[in-house]
């Protein structure tokens, strides 16, 4: 008996003290991911001009955008050109590259170009030497897959010659990142309270295991998470209900139905003067402090507004991305206009190239019951009130005239909630000093029942509004739209019809003047919205025989 007590008191020793370890561990990680702030995409330090030496940086990257050039070297590839080339940033690090990681900015050693364009001559050698050993197993009379061979040596022979041997020497930048600190506080910080957390129901059981008997003390472990549950339940029921609506609605679109807070009111009373202090406040607010690489880039989209022969008016949009889904969700809160608006996953990086998770998944359900009504880049709502957000390639406006500073795109959701008309819409607006989002120009196109359709610009830092029924992604202030393809196609047909289109004609001109291969971009979803009877006719990928029709009852 002596010895069962012993060998207790030396388990509930071990279980103490590797619980006040791990709670150690966790608070101290946990501390230096709170200081370390949020980490900046580097594409956003590249696009935003050359480093200055001796920058002290905290950085995140996709790994799909490394290439190892050797032990202590990597070289980052951005998606700005430079002759035709993406712009390569050499990151010097030792050992493996963290997500996120802390940085230098210092000059780049004068072997780093060679190395790296040597590092590419081998990948794309080793790659060539592929193609001839496949080549050599292929039976000559298969002239399918002998053309497909042919063709892959052509584009590789490219790449193996002395002139893409120099461009690839001339794309690395002047200045390189030194890693200073690749290690990922936030990863070890929610390990470590997961292991201190178990450990310390471990600990607790084997106390408790002191006086209580084992049936008495399982029969209690039952009935305590029992309670547990429905009390989540019952206090958690509207966050869980959204979580569980989420589902792959058609290849390429979600829907969900929001039916959580997400704590609109307080976001906009807040001061927002750029993304990552929104992103912070959402992190902690909704997410448990757990953060996420929300970021995106260009998008280039196109919308007009229009009416029926009967009378109903039409907001049509085209939103032009990289790879990515939509997600469209339903929010019908208590005190707020009910709203229909897509939003796209790969800002949160729940599509597009390396997700991190499917929307479906349980943490893309999690994430998104407060993300979603945030990152909405068109929609409208019962009260017959549509609006787009569209982007610029024009220096980003940051207005100060001592109003609350919010981010255009919480902006939307504001109006999509509280608005009614676009009257209201441009005083809520002019409300606040609206700042654009992730470092990047926005303007927003606006459009109620009434047949009005306003422009809004920030011009000069001076939200600046003009009466127009379409438009894409050029000023339309400065009249700097006036040879784009799409805004011509656009502006020519409903200039002939007076305005006057047809739903299926409405799809049609989307279907006119989106993106195909133009480059990187193309049209990703194409959107009517019927004003006047709250319904959505939404397809994806320029298929416009796949057209689905979204009502509030989609969502139940």
């Amino acid at each position: 008996m002596g010895k069962i007590r012993k060998s207790r008191k030396i388990v509930i020793t071990v279980f103490l003290i590797l619980t006040v370890v791990a709670t150690g561990i966790a608070a101290f990680c946990s501390y230096k991911s709170s200081t370390s702030g949020m980490a900046t995409d580097i594409n956003d330090v590249v696009e935003n001009g050359t480093p200055q030496i001796g920058d002290k940086l905290y950085l995140f990257c996709y790994q799909e955008q490394l290439f190892e050039v050797g032990d202590d070297l990597v070289v980052f590839e951005t998606y700005l050109e430079k002759e035709d080339l993406n712009i390569c940033v050499p990151i010097e690090c030792e050992g493996k590259l963290s997500y996120r990681f802390s940085a230098e900015v210092v000059e780049t050693d004068p072997g780093i170009p060679d190395k790296f364009a040597k590092g590419c001559r081998d990948y794309y050698q080793e790659l060539y030497d592929k193609i001839q050993a496949k080549k050599a197993t292929v039976d000559p009379g298969d002239s399918e897959t002998m053309e497909r061979i042919r063709k892959a040596e052509e584009l590789t022979e490219g790449f193996l010659s002395d002139e893409t041997y120099e461009r690839d020497k001339n794309s690395i930048t002047t200045y390189s990142f030194r890693a200073t600190n690749t290690v990922d506080y936030f990863t070890i910080a929610s390990v470590s309270k997961i292991a201190a957390a178990v450990l310390a129901i471990v600990l607790l059981y084997a106390v408790l295991g002191i006086w209580i008997s084992g049936k008495k003390l399982a029969l209690g472990s039952i009935a305590l998470v029992l309670t547990v549950c429905i009390i989540s339940g019952v206090i958690f029921r509207r966050e869980i209900a959204t979580m569980a609506s989420v589902k792959e609605y058609a290849p390429g679109m979600y829907t969900c139905n929001i039916t959580n807070d997400y704590y609109l009111d307080e976001m906009l009373s807040t001061d927002f003067k750029d993304t990552d202090s929104l992103i912070s406040f959402f992190s902690k607010k909704l997410l448990g402090g757990m953060t996420l690489p929300i970021d995106a880039h260009h998008f280039g989209c196109s919308s007009f507004s229009c009416v029926t022969p009967e009378g109903t008016h039409l907001f049509g949009r085209n939103y032009d991305y990289l790879d990515t889904n939509g997600m469209v969700i339903y929010s019908n809160r208590e005190g707020c206009y009910a709203s229909i608006a897509v939003c796209d996953l790969q800002w949160a990086r729940f599509a597009g190239v390396d997700p991190i998770a499917k929307p479906d998944s349980l943490l893309g359900r999690f994430v998104l019951r407060g993300a979603a009504p945030i990152m909405c880049v068109d929609g409208f709502n019962d009260q017959g009130l549509g609006i787009s957000i569209l982007s610029l390639d024009a220096d980003e406006n940051r207005p100060d005239t001592g109003k609350t500073d919010t981010i255009i795109i919480l902006a939307i959701r504001g109006i999509l909630d509280k608005c009614a008309n676009v009257d209201e819409a441009v005083a809520f607006l002019s409300s606040y000093d609206v700042h654009s989002m992730f470092d990047k120009e926005n303007h927003l196109f606006i459009t109620d029942k009434s047949g009005k359709s306003v422009i809004a610009e920030w011009v000069n830092d001076e939200l600046t509004i003009t009466e127009i029924n379409c438009v894409t992604n050029y000023v339309i202030a400065t009249h700097e739209y006036d040879e784009d393809r799409r805004f011509v196609v656009m502006k020519t047909k409903l200039d002939e019809v007076n305005g006057v289109l047809s739903l299926e004609e409405a799809l049609d001109l989307l279907n006119a003047a989106s993106q195909n291969s133009e480059s990187s971009v193309q049209t990703e979803w194409s959107c009517v919205y019927d004003l006047d009877n709250f319904v959505l006719y939404i397809y994806n990928d320029n298929d416009r025989n796949k057209v689905y029709k979204i009502t509030p009852e989609t969502f139940k």
